[in-house]
């Protein structure tokens, strides 16, 4: 276990449990320990929660609002009520891939909810910052997201500080198989820090990251094991998103540097003048003070040219590194898939994903130490973002977009896995890990969790019944079509999911599309003749025109933050 052996505070010594024995509650062999809450600025708390909820060193960092800041209000109202329902899920799903070393950050309220409610001793708050001078004229309050979130980069830090290995992740995010071996594996050890990347947008037209030269290895492999390059890409075209991150850096390292200017960065803007845009009228516009734009920024200043990448690569770009430099597995771990027959495809699949690599370096040295250090920005089947549109009438859809349709398709069945966690929906299965929503409105987020078998955080009874022997597409006249980042370079581009019946949890009934962008104009006339209609979150008809082009790498992802 990582960190010296602090003594708990007397909060942390003693739980009288009225949940033992329920899921959360208490400790299972050597795994995580229960904590009774705390404040993480209180003395003692912060070293002792880490202690009792790491296992091996390793830490999941996660966390969760309740305050009536910005998102819930105008951006998501329904986040209010469903961002613990999406915790729930995720610590289910986690619990189901034998990971319950996370810490969760949220507000002293709504701790004490998940403690009474569901159980849930693993959750903490903070007074770090709260009474700080800035906040009333940037319009925030203790518990607001904006805060939390600069709040948790402060911990991560703290934790690498003290020896932790820290996997920071989102709500909305489903893992389809454990992501530990692979962060271990030949492919992606030599990293400091693995971060989601935000590619396919208009700013890139929708460019993967792709070798533009043959892959080599520096003649010194100790300046960079495991490393083989073969391109560079301008950093404007390399964006991360922080809603993945695996770091595993210490003081003086140039990961731990790119945590530490982050939180630093927000309480450098909230001890300044807030922004009030001029198309606010005046109004403070509080999320200049997110967080993903301070790490973008930081690893910007902070990168480094790398003489190790071939071509050389300076610091105004990230080195582009083939997939197929290393194994994605340890030695001795294979594929999550059931039928182990499959691993191939989902090894060649992988491969193909060239990722991108950046050097960073800290501005100086701290307590004696600088060291160079390399973050990667994920590939897309680690750490990927999915697209959603909801469909109406998916019987109708199905049988325009696939010739081969017939009789024997309209029987299928729903399906469970009965592996750890259930997959990722159709030709997905086996090569997504973790999957992130993050463009889309909560409610649809929700729904495509219930329509893949993903809403493990439903205490209901999924197991199959009477029902799963009817013909699933039957179950629900509404579906879910899922896009993602990675089904550009597959054959499939879409999966479509049928919805289950009146929102119980229920095993999946999803069918891979192939590409229907040819078929734009006959979709829509399909569509017209009053077959399916593409709805928003709200009900409200979505054009056909252009829609599955989009869908199709999640190109133009603003297009599916549909508010109406």
């Amino acid at each position: 276990r990582a960190g010296p052996g602090f003594p708990p505070p007397a909060a942390l010594e003693k739980i009288r449990d009225p949940c033992a024995g329920r899921p959360g509650a208490t400790a299972r062999g050597s795994g995580p320990r229960p904590i009774p809450g705390g404040d993480l600025e209180a003395s003692g708390v912060l070293e002792a929660a880490f202690a009792a909820r790491a296992v091996e060193g390793e830490l999941i960092f996660l966390s969760v609002g309740d305050t009536r800041d910005h998102r819930r209000v105008a951006k998501d109202p329904a986040l209010k009520d469903i961002s613990t329902d999406f915790l729930l899920h995720l610590l289910a799903n986690l619990r189901a891939l034998g990971r319950e070393n996370w810490l969760i950050l949220s507000t002293r309220r709504l701790c004490g909810r998940l403690q009474a409610e569901h159980c849930e001793r693993s959750c903490v708050w903070s007074t770090l910052w709260d009474d700080h001078p800035g906040l009333e004229p940037w319009r925030l309050k203790p518990g607001d997201m904006f805060l939390m979130w600069a709040q948790q980069w402060r911990y991560v830090a703290r934790a690498l500080e003290l020896g932790y290995r820290v996997f920071r992740a989102d709500t909305d995010v489903y893992f389809a198989e454990d992501p530990y071996p692979l962060l271990r594996s030949p492919l992606l050890r030599p990293f400091e820090m693995v971060v989601q990347h935000d590619f396919a947008s208009m700013l890139d037209n929708n460019r993967r990251p792709a070798c533009s030269a043959p892959p080599r290895r520096p003649a010194d492999s100790a300046v960079a094991p495991g490393l083989q390059t073969c391109g560079t890409r301008p950093r404007h075209l390399a964006l991360l998103n922080i809603g993945l991150l695996y770091v595993r850096s210490s003081p003086g390292g140039g990961a731990y540097a790119a945590i530490n200017e982050t939180w630093a960065a927000f309480l450098s803007k909230l001890s300044g003048p807030p922004y009030k845009p001029k198309h606010l009228n005046g109004r403070v516009e509080s999320q200049a003070l997110i967080d993903q734009p301070f790490m973008r920024k930081a690893v910007d200043e902070l990168a480094a040219p790398d003489s190790a990448s071939l071509p050389p690569k300076p610091a105004s770009h990230w080195a582009v590194v083939s997939g197929a430099s290393a194994h994605p597995y340890p030695a001795g771990v294979t594929c999550s898939l059931a039928d182990q027959g499959g691993c191939g495809a989902v090894l060649e699949a992988r491969r193909k994903t060239a990722f991108l690599v950046q050097l960073v370096r800290p501005r100086r040295p701290l307590a004696g130490l600088r060291r160079d250090e390399r973050i990667a920005l994920a590939p897309d089947w680690l750490f990927g973002r999915g697209c959603l549109t909801h469909v109406r009438r998916p019987l109708s859809l199905l049988r325009a977009a696939l010739p081969s349709w017939g009789a024997q398709d309209e029987q299928q069945r729903a399906s469970c896995t009965p592996t750890a966690a259930q997959p990722a929906p159709g030709a997905a299965a086996g090569v997504l890990v973790a999957t992130h929503f993050v463009y889309s409105m909560a409610v649809k987020r929700q729904r495509a969790f219930a329509a893949f078998g993903w809403s493990l955080g439903d205490a209901r009874n999924r197991s199959r019944s009477a029902a799963d022997d009817d013909p699933c597409w039957r179950r629900s006249d509404t579906a879910i079509l899922f896009g993602h980042t990675f089904f550009e370079q597959s054959p499939s581009k879409t999966v479509l999911c049928a919805m289950p019946k009146d929102g119980a949890p229920a095993c999946s009934c999803c069918r891979s599309l192939p590409s229907l962008a040819a078929k734009d104009s006959a979709l829509r006339e399909k569509a017209r003749a009053g077959g399916f209609v593409l709805e928003s979150s709200n009900q409200h008809r979505i054009r056909v025109d252009g829609h599955f082009s989009a869908m199709e790498g999640c190109n133009d992802y603003q297009r599916f933050w549909d508010r109406r």
